[in-house]
């Protein structure tokens, strides 16, 4: 095989130059030349003498040929690599390149005549090693099962690997207190043994050290991992994995590594546990905890060990990282991090040092700063000249901020100074609020929609014929689709498929319907989910077939296993109240309006909040997502069958359903294609009202003032029944909603 040039050059296909018998005509030439040299070694005499000259005739006439060979050796190499070069970039070049293919060839064909003449052997280039057959699609292994089998035969294998390795090492562990020879080169360097700790994914043991302080630290740390069973060995500079056949390999290993690196060890951990001694002691130390409680702030007790480096983290009342003390243990610097702009400051004195090092942390709350980021972005608007051309336009001004202990106030008014309202920015949370001149009406500035309405409906004044109504579902299926949070399902879509029309109509119910002197959403707790599936039924007046209920954890689980869902928001989505953490930083949730792709954890969120929107609107944020998880599964088609099998075993194995496995694919399949048509919610804005109620806290202060105890028996939470509360209205609901076109 003839190694290929890896410098690639910039030729083009139609760049390459053009073979003719002139350039490779070999046997022309050759016997131009044999020709001339006879004539001439006949009228030159000395050609012919008993002295060879080195520029004889033969000696030129070699070297000529050498030169073309290697010519046009150097010439098809390159051609070669240019082929190789375009069979790896662009599979739309197959045509061109099976063109070049019979140029070599050609080529191939003349440098055989020159390997000839000269007595080499010839090569068949047409169906050399050097040029591959780029109609390689007919050696792949389409065959899932037999695929699927050797898959599982090489998981047998690694398994029986995994299994051995795992004994053999967890063996080695369980002994290392019984050799003598390492008991004794330990007692050397103060290393003593730590407890071997068994966990689900892996088996480890340290051999500690402690020196002169009461702090320790592992010298040595053993990490067997359960995943393959290989054995980690990791000290204080490296890691690594490391082998061996018996105990008295391991052992022997151990001992003399241990002596190789035991005084530079000493030397590092005397350091570590010096400067770990330097920084806890002021961290405690009494005018540093003043100031910690001051700026509310408070630093690690114990640090993290992670990239051969000690981190004590400094974090603010929300336990958002403000700054780092770290610990280098190769270098045994102390670094003071501020992670405001990331900037870093090497200590050699933490007792003076550490104090201004805090003074100078941002204390501010995620949220705080949100709160600025919104003033700042408020005072931008102020001097935007679109802004301004429009507040002119409406004849209108806006003040300068004023502010007091809790917001930041910009009013809006009439050239002739008539305060119209108040735009407002809580410190506390960053919420931008519409307010009145008189400091009412609250209302979020995200959510302001000047021509919104409630969702009304024209109800008939006689729902008689709705009572003791059951309609007919013969050729429909409808299940329930429950959420869970803790004992209560918060969360409760009725799914209508109509099998007839190949539509699906989703109505969610309400969590806090008020039904037999109890919410709706304690059924399942209290009487188990068959008992709420019968009861929505009798009032919906359409039977429930199937039910389905995933607790927020499980989905989750479930959003990632499908690779996430894409929605659309129309509305902003924000909620001060809903913390969120990603990668350590806590902050806000809020979406704005657009495009989003959603993992499981973001589609909880969405799914859940509902600080500043209500129940009714996350219903519809629920539906949404529904949707979105159907739109996802119709890429799955017949052929995904095990895909589908693999998805539905895992959702399966984390809900609750008296839905089987069998009937869960075929479901699947069947109602894949289906279309989501109408999106309903159930709502004060059309067939409820919120009666009214006391707070079992506010009734409690009414009985401890000496009030009235008549409270003692009425509504104490909020809730929700049907209008004049005649219950048939659900029914008229949901065949208003159903049966319509």
């Amino acid at each position: 095989m003839v190694k290929k040039d890896t410098k690639m050059s910039e030729v083009k296909i139609g760049d390459a130059k053009k073979t003719s018998p002139e350039d490779f005509g070999v046997s022309e030439k050759v016997l131009n030349v044999a020709s001339s040299e006879k004539e001439k070694c006949a009228s030159d005499s000395g050609c012919c003498s008993g002295k060879r000259r080195f520029f004889s005739l033969r000696n030129v006439f070699f070297f000529i040929v050498v030169g073309l060979f290697i010519t046009q050796y150097v010439q098809f190499q390159t051609t070669i690599g240019n082929l190789s070069f375009l069979q790896t970039h662009d599979d739309s070049l197959i045509t061109e390149v099976g063109q070049l293919k019979g140029i070599l060839t050609k080529i191939g064909g003349d440098l055989n005549q020159v390997r000839e003449y000269i007595g080499m052997p010839v090569t068949d280039y047409s169906s050399s090693e050097y040029i591959s057959d780029l109609s390689n699609d007919e050696s792949k292994n389409t065959n899932r099962l037999q695929l699927a089998l050797f898959q599982y035969v090489d998981y047998l294998s690694k398994k029986e690997s995994t299994d051995t390795n795992l004994a053999l090492n967890k063996s080695f562990l369980e002994k290392i207190n019984t050799s003598a020879a390492l008991i004794s080169v330990m007692n050397t360097y103060g290393l003593s043994f730590s407890k071997l700790n068994d966990y689900d994914t892996a088996i480890t043991l340290s051999l500690v050290y402690q020196g002169q302080t009461s702090l320790e630290f592992p010298a040595v740390f053993f990490y067997i991992s359960k995943e393959d069973g290989k054995l980690l060995r990791k000290t204080l500079f490296d890691k690594k994995e490391v082998s061996y056949k018996d105990s008295a390999e391991f052992f022997t290993d151990l001992v003399n590594f241990i002596n190789a690196n035991g005084p530079e060890w000493k030397t590092a951990l005397d350091g570590i546990n010096k400067s770990r001694t330097a920084i806890e002691s002021t961290a405690n130390s009494e005018s540093v905890q003043a100031k910690l409680a001051e700026l509310k702030v408070k630093i690690d007790n114990a640090p993290t060990d992670k990239d051969f480096k000690y981190t004590y983290s400094v974090t603010n009342m929300t336990s958002d990282a403000i700054g780092e003390i770290v610990i280098d243990f190769k270098t045994l610097e102390v670094s003071l991090i501020n992670k405001a702009d990331n900037s870093s400051t090497t200590t050699s004195n933490v007792k003076t040092d550490l104090l201004p090092f805090i003074e100078k942390l941002d204390t501010r709350t995620s949220i705080e700063k949100k709160a600025k980021q919104v003033l700042e972005d408020m005072k931008n608007t102020l001097t935007d000249k679109g802004f301004t051309l429009a507040l002119q336009t409406a004849g209108l001004k806006i003040s300068e901020p004023r502010e007091d202990e809790d917001r930041y106030y910009f009013d809006l008014m009439t050239t002739a100074g008539k305060v119209l309202s108040a735009i407002v920015v809580e410190k506390t949370t960053g919420v931008v609020n519409i307010v009145a001149p008189d400091g009412t009406n609250s209302e979020n500035l995200l959510f302001f929609e000047p021509d919104s309405k409630k969702k009304t409906l024209e109800i008939p004044k006689d729902l008689s014929s709705y009572a003791g109504k059951t309609f007919n579902t013969d050729k429909t299926f409808n299940v329930l689709i429950a959420g869970k949070n803790g004992s209560l399902t918060d969360t409760m879509i009725f799914a209508h498929l109509d099998e007839s029309t190949k539509e699906i109509k989703m109505i969610s119910i309400p969590r806090d319907l008020f039904y037999n002197n109890r919410k709706i959403n304690a059924y399942a707790y209290m009487y188990g989910m068959p008992e709420l599936k019968s009861l929505i039924s009798k009032l919906t007046g359409y039977k429930l077939d199937k039910y389905i209920v995933i607790d927020m954890y499980a989905f989750i689980d479930v959003i990632d296993l499908i690779g996430g869902v894409d929605i659309h928001l129309d509305k902003a989505v924000v909620d001060p109240t809903y913390k969120t953490i990603d990668n350590g930083v806590v902050g806000t949730l809020h979406y704005e309006p657009g495009d989003y792709h959603l993992g499981g954890k973001e589609s909880l969120r969405l799914a859940r909040s509902r600080h500043t929107t209500s129940d009714f609107a996350r219903a519809e944020r629920q539906q949404m997502i529904i949707e979105a998880i159907q739109k996802k599964a119709q890429n799955f088609g017949f052929g995904d069958a095990d895909t589908v099998y693999q998805i539905a075993k895992a959702v399966l194995g984390k809900t609750e359903t008296d839905i089987s496995l069998d009937e869960a694919i075929k479901y699947y399949f069947k109602y894949q294609n289906y279309k989501i048509v109408s999106n309903d919610v159930m709502s004060s804005g059309n067939i409820f009202f919120v009666p009214p109620y006391i707070t079992k806290e506010n009734c409690a202060a009414m009985i401890e003032s000496g009030g009235s105890n008549s409270c003692e028996g009425e509504n104490h939470a909020y809730t929700l029944l049907p209008l004049d509360q005649d219950w048939d209205i659900i029914k008229w609901f949901f065949h208003d909603h159903f049966e319509s076109e």
